[in-house]
């Protein structure tokens, strides 16, 4: 009478736990889910919103596996651990249908389930948005520049238009736009973002942590991404792609002072912000450019990728993974070991043709900036001269 009692009291003990250890492993893989995000970037985009809630799903159901995979483990170790004294075999098992039928089917059910789920936000994510703001995006060892445009019709109020110098009146007239360049990809809040990605040299790889997006660039192909910011702030850039031995100076860095150098994604707070405190300026710079050339050359070299490679004080640049610009206005012996009639004409010689002359103890990275836009890393010759001006007053 005693017997039945107690097996149905042990069976309804054993449903007990069994509903208790599943509660506790649904529990702790929402836990889980819900609890590591926060150690990831900041939120910055729509998108980001997307692939973090994926990362949620997955985590729940990586960490419900986990748990039970453990929980099972540590389940088995107790209760049918060796007793003191027994060495007799366990039972034959020679499998069970039922059961390998189960952890057959859920998995894939699990598959499918993530699959159409990932898809749906790769989709989403990659979709093409009404009014994007398109901006040209150019990786190159060991820097970024982004590339604006300046339509005719939106040349800024505070450009004076005497002073537009005639070749860039010529391009403006006959194009229809002119352009500027930025080591920094600025947009404002709400705008749909769409970045065309070329390399000059090597493969890199596009990043911005807080936007959630990345991209690979391969050299001879335009890659894209899109993103929409949500929240002003200003998020890091980096290069994800090992590509040679200043491949961390790809990412932007802070100067002592708090300046930023390097690749940045600043979100500015709405359009109005964006255009009085970068676009407006900045086109300004191109359409009205200082009539010093060596204050020209100051601001004309920061569009280049220069920072990536040298060490320059005057702008904040600590790079070494090419020689120092620091005093190069005075490095006669240069003259000497190169055949160079002034410190201009090897400044000059060294960005068209860097090849001449490599600097003992470096490699031959340098990139050759050329003097026909039908060519990569072009370079006008009057910009190239206002910059050869500056850098020898160095």
């Amino acid at each position: 009478m005693d017997q039945p009692k107690t097996a149905n009291g042990r069976g309804g003990t054993s449903l007990i736990w069994i509903i208790v250890a599943g509660l506790a492993i649904i529990v702790g893989g929402v836990a889980i889910a819900l609890l590591t995000p926060y150690v990831l970037p900041t939120v910055g985009s729509a998108e980001a919103q997307q692939v973090d809630d994926l990362f949620r799903f997955m985590l729940a159901l990586g960490g419900m596996i986990f748990l039970l995979v453990q929980g099972a483990i540590l389940f088995s170790v107790i209760r049918f651990r060796v007793r003191k004294n027994d060495y007799s075999d366990g039972p034959p098992i020679q499998g069970n249908t039922t059961l390998e039928f189960i952890w057959t089917v859920i998995p894939a059910i699990i598959v499918v389930v993530i699959t159409i789920y990932a898809y749906t936000v790769y989709t989403n994510i990659r979709a093409e948005k009404p009014n994007e703001q398109e901006v040209a995006g150019l990786g190159q060892r060991f820097a970024w520049t982004f590339t604006y445009a300046v339509p005719a019709e939106a040349v800024p109020a505070t450009v004076d238009q005497s002073r537009i110098p005639d070749e860039v009146q010529t391009v403006l007239d006959t194009e229809g736009q002119v352009t500027f360049s930025s080591p920094q990809l600025h947009t404002w809040v709400g705008q749909p973002m769409h970045v065309l990605l070329e390399s000059e040299d090597v493969n890199h790889a596009f990043w911005i942590p807080g936007m959630r997006v990345k991209q690979d660039l391969l050299p001879g192909r335009v890659t894209d991404i899109r993103f929409t910011p949500i929240e002003a702030g200003v998020y890091r850039i980096v290069c994800a792609e090992l590509c040679g031995g200043g491949h961390g100076d790809m990412a932007g860095q802070v100067t002592a002072k708090g300046e930023l150098i390097g690749a940045w994604l600043v979100v500015h707070q709405d359009e109005e912000t964006y255009l009085r405190e970068f676009w407006s300026p900045e086109a300004a710079s191109v359409l009205n450019p200082p009539e010093d050339p060596v204050e020209r050359g100051r601001a004309l070299i920061q569009n280049y990728p220069c920072s990536g490679c040298h060490r320059l004080s005057d702008l904040g640049w600590t790079s070494v993974t090419g020689p120092s610009l620091d005093g190069i206005g005075s490095r006669t012996q240069r003259l000497s070991a190169t055949g160079a009639a002034s410190i201009e004409d090897y400044v000059h010689t060294s960005l068209r043709e860097p090849a001449q002359y490599v600097v003992p103890g470096y490699s031959p990275l340098m990139p050759q900036f050329n003097d026909s836009p039908d060519e990569a890393n072009y370079m006008p010759e009057d910009q190239l001269e206002a910059i050869v001006a500056y850098l020898s007053t160095q």
